[in-house]
């Protein structure tokens, strides 16, 4: 049998058990013929759910996925619904001759029924579920007339749980590991060994690192080595080992008392069963749950994340944002996380790498899950100390990985999905192009579907993002919003690229919220078309002390800040430059307002494009269409000269040289953005607060009876 397209005449004369690409995979539920699987572990129960019991354990979980093969072909089968069906755009179909198949669980990089890998950072459920290696091989198998192709998989694994005892007063064991050889290479165990962070369980009641506190972990079976460390651990600021790998046999499950007493390392004889019943000792032990996370450049002491001293590592981060196919560890997930802050330190963090950025989401869970990531701590902070936190000083980078696109994560580093709210504080997020690049990845993606999403991004830099790649139509290369609410309060946009339709922002949907405060946008480019910084292409985008500086572009519909959405500018700033022949500023469909801002021409020729725009007064502009919609309080500064789109301490700033026509108060600000729609000029003003409209974008205070119009204001 071969993994082949087959000629339906050919099929028919031969037979033969045979992969048919000539049916679309919709046919496999309709399909007679069709090879279908069953799965169960000949030992009874068929993966590592240490956090289940009884019958529970002796199932699969949902998207769990086995890869069957037969002579020099193979394809995945998940588990969906409770029935094994194929991934790939194909299926295997019973034939008269016999057939000899091979399988192995888990599916994960490298992994064959020879070869296997074992993962050493156990300490979640799912990568214990990756760790549990099972082969089977079935010869010379034909249809028994049930059409199914039954699997007996082998646990190639053993379990090893530790059980701590008589530690002394408050006494805590920390950073424990567990020794194991490597895995398998051609069917055989590896020499080699390695320390495996194994899942952590607390009893109820109970402290982490005390007495009853369990560590479980999956190890490859092999001889005893003597010389090779079985358990290495701190306790008391010393650290601890243990020499003497023993003997274990796969599908076993090894019980061992740990003790320390002083320096020293001592294990009791342990109790052996099959693997094949049972979890974890106490039965309403659960995992380990921490007030805060603790994220470090590289992992340290046990990387659960506890505190300074055990922080997690990139992968780790990854793994606990990341959406997982169970439902029921996402939800597991989303109360680990709901309400929890992730302090980060300085360092660069690879978020997306092999094509894959990250995706949250927790679609099951009754509410938003609320998770607050905070950078800029000093890489040599402490236990849980809080006090070295400097973002100027400190950058917390989240990066892609410079070889990798993000296909599998809608092309983003980052995808909010449904009911998640995640607020990032001193972060740079950095995609790591050059302009030139023809790039794939954006920085975040607002996706919320059927549900909510919020993204909340305080102090950040989102920078070097690229989608040059794209054909004009998906731009919004720093953050894209489909549906969901995006608050950037003091953000800087830079050096971000789309073919078209937004070099920073794009929105996309009617229920998209783009609200800004504080914000600067330079050097993000869009040549083709349409905004070259900011595309709205629809919903709502507030704005409230926001310099865009425009760059150059060469498409006949080119502009600064562009779209059909319902726009709200308060106290900003925009800048044109040359081939944007649209001007600075259009709102071309649905009902917009403008109070007290900038509209310079730059090195254009061209501001406001008349569309569907309301003036609240006080604005000052050059080169606008006639008719765009000014009143008497708004000021035309044609005949004026401003300063080149520089930048000085973050914003553009100009001197008033010329009459103007009337300044604005604070009090006519907010008026006019409340006036602007009553549900959404409210919730802006509420996010804002009234006090940031008598402000500028340094922080500056503003004479609040006589405002300069845009992003700056001299204090006139």
């Amino acid at each position: 049998m071969k993994i082949t397209k087959l000629i339906l005449a050919a099929y028919l004369l031969t037979s033969m058990a045979a992969c048919d690409t000539d049916k679309n995979i919709a046919m496999y539920g309709e399909d007679s013929g069709a090879v279908r699987i069953e799965a169960a572990i000949n030992t009874a129960f068929t993966r590592s759910n240490p956090g289940a019991a009884g019958d529970q354990q002796k199932q699969f979980n949902e998207g769990d996925e086995i890869q069957l093969s037969c002579e020099d072909g193979y394809l995945n089968y998940v588990l969906a619904g409770g029935k094994w069906v194929p991934t790939d755009n194909y299926y295997l179909r019973w034939g008269a001759e016999p057939v000899t198949y091979s399988a192995f669980y888990p599916v994960v990089s490298g992994a064959s029924t020879a070869n296997f890998t074992l993962p050493t950072n156990q300490q979640r459920l799912e990568n214990l579920a990756k760790a549990d290696y099972m082969t089977c091989t079935v010869e010379n198998v034909t249809d028994d007339g049930s059409r199914i192709l039954r699997l007996g998989m082998n646990r190639k694994m053993a379990k090893v749980i530790m059980t701590l005892a008589d530690v002394g007063g408050q006494g805590k064991v920390q950073g424990v590991k567990i020794g194991s050889y490597q895995g398998y290479t051609n069917g055989e165990v590896v020499s080699g060994t390695s320390l495996i962070s194994p899942f952590i369980t607390v009893p109820e009641g109970g402290k982490a690192g005390q007495n009853g506190c369990t560590y479980t972990a999956i190890v490859a079976p092999g001889k005893a080595g003597t010389t090779a460390t079985f358990v290495s651990l701190n306790y008391l600021g010393e650290d601890l080992v243990l020499p003497g790998i023993p003997e274990l046999k796969p599908a076993k499950c090894y019980e061992f008392t740990l003790k320390v007493e002083g320096s020293i390392i001592s294990i009791s004889e342990p109790i052996v069963s099959p693997w094949d019943s049972g979890t974890l000792p106490g039965g309403d032990a659960e995992e380990l749950q921490l007030a805060a996370y603790y994220v470090k450049e590289q992992p340290a002491g046990n990387a659960t994340g506890m505190d300074w001293d055990n922080a997690m590592g990139v992968d780790a981060l990854r793994n606990l944002l990341q959406t997982n196919g169970n439902s029921d560890i996402s939800n597991a997930n989303a109360v680990k996380l709901d309400g929890k802050k992730i302090y980060v330190a300085a360092g660069s963090y690879e978020m997306a790498k092999e094509n894959s950025g990250v995706k949250i989401e927790y679609s099951g869970y009754s509410k938003q899950v609320e998770i607050t990531i905070e950078g800029g701590y000093d890489p040599s902070s402490t236990g849980t100390d809080l006090t070295k936190r400097d973002i100027s000083k400190y950058t917390t980078a989240f990066v892609r990985n410079t070889g990798s696109g993000a296909s599998a994560t809608s092309n983003s580093l980052l995808v909010l999905g449904n009911q998640t709210n995640i607020i990032f504080d001193g972060c740079t997020f950095n995609g790591q192009y050059g302009l030139n690049d023809a790039g794939s990845v954006r920085a975040v993606f607002v996706a919320a579907g059927g549900g909510d999403a919020t993204l909340q991004l305080n102090n950040c830099v989102i920078k070097n993002f690229n989608r040059g790649s794209d054909g004009g139509t998906d731009g919004g290369a720093a953050v894209k919003v489909s549906k969901g609410r995006v608050l950037l309060n003091d953000v800087e946009m830079v050096n971000n690229k789309a073919t078209a339709r937004g070099g920073a922002i794009t929105t996309t949907a009617a229920n998209s919220f783009l609200f800004m405060n504080n914000c600067l946008l330079h050097e993000n480019y869009a040549p083709g078309a349409w905004g070259t910084a900011i595309h709205a292409g629809n919903g709502y985008a507030c704005m409230n002390n926001v310099t865009v500086l425009g760059t150059t572009a060469t498409g006949g519909n080119s502009i600064t800040v562009n779209g059909d959405a319902y726009f709200m500018l308060a106290n900003t700033t925009i800048v044109g430059n040359s081939g944007n022949p649209n001007g600075v500023f259009r709102a071309g469909g649905r009902a917009s307002t403008v109070v007290n801002s900038l509209f310079a021409k730059g090195a254009g020729s061209r501001t406001i494009y008349a569309g569907n725009i309301t003036s609240g007064g006080y604005n000052v502009y050059q080169a606008a269409d006639a008719g765009w919609g000014a009143v008497s309080t708004d000021t035309d500064y044609s005949s004026q000269t401003l300063p080149a789109a520089t930048l000085t301490d973050g914003v553009y700033q100009w001197t008033v040289t010329g009459t103007i026509d009337e300044f604005a108060t604070k009090q006519a600000v907010i008026d006019a953005v409340k006036s602007f729609d009553a549900t959404v000029g409210q919730q802006f003003i509420n996010w804002v607060g009234e006090n940031g409209f008598g402000v500028d974008q340094r922080g500056v205070a503003r004479n609040v009876n006589k405002m300069q119009a845009g992003a700056y204001d001299a204090g006139l």
